[in-house]
């Protein structure tokens, strides 16, 4: 049932993963239409334990093909004839499921593109490429298969695999999402570091463009596979970023608010592209030149895909009213504010070195417009709530450890 609506949706949500980006977009189609998602994932973790709106499968062979459709065999048995849609809750599963896609029946919907569209928009050397041809800024960049001592720009830089899905699923001490490197021997030990962890593709070296997280921001777009039309796009502004050596990049706080100067710029990246379905674009300002530039295309919602709906545009609704109830939706772009938010509120403004945003964040708080995704009044569990608790009050021990370093 649509609560907006009162019409009847019979329709089966699946979301492949268990991450924090998981539970929230199963608590977003719990809050339009009241239903349970089917969780498949390696196993339990925080975000989705004792969830009274999810149903888990646990299935330890995730990745292989095989035991993958015994999962999605068992769903179908427990809902036959009905329509399911599924979705990856990162890069490897979002990935995985592209590659996949041809394998489901028609009961489901998989909302993503053919693997030549995705790899294009979502690899990074070609991305850059689509900047330069759409006339978007992007950060100057080399992309090297092999180690180059003369680099064509100074340090600091910034290195990081071109292939996010290759790089994601590998384990080795002392990886990290993004490196910053500040010389040369630095960055001969990381190009080893990379290489002899298992990553053989290529790597992108990039300049460093300064700016502290109120620099970074994050950009979700809904494009209709149907028309070809940018229906949704939602700025945010990054308040507060993970440090820790596996989080770089996790956007902890954002402040989602109108951002017009980047409208356009979106656009043109993903006609450029030819990407539709949910796409999540990572920004930096640029106090140099006064715009924002681009450094990726992720081929999915984010992990923290909650600012959408915080923001009054519950990504759930696309992917039913376009791909099930087939709805002609008008394009929007957000002009309202919300704060995202999983850490404590008084560790968030110990951070936040700006006064007027300190303001902001407090007067979102007054106003009930700030939200933790984790933090959902219907999940009544004491275990989960204890678990959430702690995940929450753990980000103190983890700013200790590593605060921010600009």
């Amino acid at each position: 049932m649509d609560k907006a609506s009162g019409v009847n949706i019979q329709f089966v949500p699946v979301v492949v993963g268990g991450n924090r980006g998981a539970y929230s977009l199963a608590r977003a189609f719990y809050e339009a239409y009241g239903v349970k998602t089917h969780i498949i994932s390696p196993m339990i973790i925080g975000p989705i334990e004792n969830s009274r709106i999810l149903k888990n499968h646990i299935q330890p062979d995730i990745e292989l093909p095989e035991k993958f459709f015994d999962t999605i065999a068992k769903i179908e048995r427990n809902f036959p004839g009905m329509k399911k849609i599924i979705i990856g809750a990162d890069d490897r599963y979002a990935e995985m499921l592209v590659r996949l896609q041809d394998r489901f029946s028609e009961e489901w919907i998989v909302p993503y593109v053919n693997e030549d569209v995705f790899e294009r928009a979502t690899n990074k050397e070609s991305f850059y490429a689509a900047c330069e041809k759409a006339g978007v800024p992007y950060p100057k960049t080399l992309v090297i298969t092999e180690f180059q001592e003369n680099l064509p720009f100074a340090f600091p830089i910034v290195m990081k695999p071109a292939n996010s899905p290759a790089y994601q699923g590998l384990h080795f001490a002392g990886k990290e999402k993004v490196y910053f490197v500040n010389s040369v021997e630095e960055y001969r030990g990381t190009y080893r570091l990379m290489r002899d962890g298992g990553y053989s593709e290529p790597i992108v070296l990039q300049e460093y463009i300064p700016g502290d997280d109120r620099s970074l921001a994050v950009v979700t777009a809904y494009t209709s596979p149907e028309d070809g039309e940018v229906k949704l796009i939602v700025f945010g502004q990054i308040l507060l970023e993970d440090h820790t050596p596996t989080g770089v990049g996790n956007h902890l706080a954002i402040l989602a608010r109108p951002e017009d100067s980047i409208t356009e710029d979106v656009r043109k990246l993903i006609a450029e592209t030819g990407f539709t379905g949910f796409s999540n674009f990572d920004l930096k300002y640029d106090k140099r030149t006064g715009r924002y530039v681009f450094f990726e295309l992720n081929g999915r919602l984010g992990v923290s895909n909650y600012y959408v709906t915080a923001a009054g545009h519950n990504p759930a609704t696309y992917y039913v009213d376009d791909l099930i109830r087939k709805v002609d939706l008008p394009p929007v772009v957000n002009k309202r504010e919300a704060l995202f938010n999983v850490v404590p509120k008084r560790l968030l403004l110990k951070q936040i070195k700006s006064e007027p945003l300190r303001k902001k964040v407090k007067a979102l708080y007054q106003e009930d417009k700030a939200t933790n995704p984790l933090n959902a009044e219907f999940e009544t569990n004491v275990k989960r709530r204890a678990v959430v608790w702690a995940s929450t009050i753990n980000y103190y021990r983890k700013f200790k450890l590593h605060p921010p370093k600009e």
